[in-house]
C-alpha cells in the first residue's frame, strides 16, 4: 500500500505540470508524504492519515492563495492609459469608450462631464468596466500637487 501513494504521488504530480493549479500540486506533495510516513505508520493507518493531510493541505492552499492574492493583487497594465470617449449613456457618468480597437463600457469617477471625443484616463478596472479620470481633473489634480 506504501508504494501506491509514490505512484499516486508522480501521477497527480505530473497531471499538476500540465494543468498549472495548485490543489494538484498539494494532493502530490500530501501523497508524496504519506509515502515516507508509510515506512514509520502501520498501513491501517495509510489512507486516514492521507486523506486528513489532504483536506488540511487543500483548506490551507485556499486560504493562502485568497490572501496573497487580495493583498497584493495583479498590477493592472491598463492602469494610466488614454482612451477616447465614442458615446454617453445618460445617467451615473456612463460613457462607451474605444480602447485597444474595441468598444469597452467606462464609469467616469470624478465629477467631470464627459464629452463624446474627449480623452480620459484609465484609473483602474473592475471587471469589464473601466473607471476613468478625465484629463481636465488629472491635470488640474497634478497642478494642485505641485508646491
Amino acid at each position: 500500500m506504501n508504494w501506491a501513494f509514490l505512484v499516486l504521488g508522480l501521477w497527480v504530480g505530473l497531471v499538476e505540470l500540465h494543468t498549472g493549479t495548485f490543489y494538484l500540486a498539494a494532493v502530490a506533495a500530501v501523497a508524496l508524504l504519506t509515502f515516507v510516513l508509510g515506512f514509520f505508520v502501520p498501513d491501517e493507518a495509510l489512507l486516514l492519515i492521507f486523506l486528513a493531510l489532504c483536506v488540511a493541505s487543500l483548506v490551507i492552499v485556499w486560504i493562502l492563495r485568497r490572501r496573497l492574492f487580495r493583498k497584493k493583487g495583479l498590477s493592472d497594465l491598463d492602469a494610466g492609459r488614454e482612451v477616447t470617449i465614442t458615446a454617453i449613456v445618460p445617467g451615473h457618468n456612463r460613457v462607451v469608450v474605444a480602447y485597444r480597437g474595441t468598444r469597452w463600457d467606462a464609469v467616469i469617477d470624478d465629477d467631470t462631464r464627459p464629452e463624446i471625443g474627449g480623452i480620459a484616463q484609465i484609473v483602474r478596472k473592475t471587471g469589464n468596466v473601466l473607471h476613468l479620470a478625465s484629463q481636465t481633473s488629472r491635470n488640474h489634480r497634478s497642478a494642485q500637487e505641485v508646491p
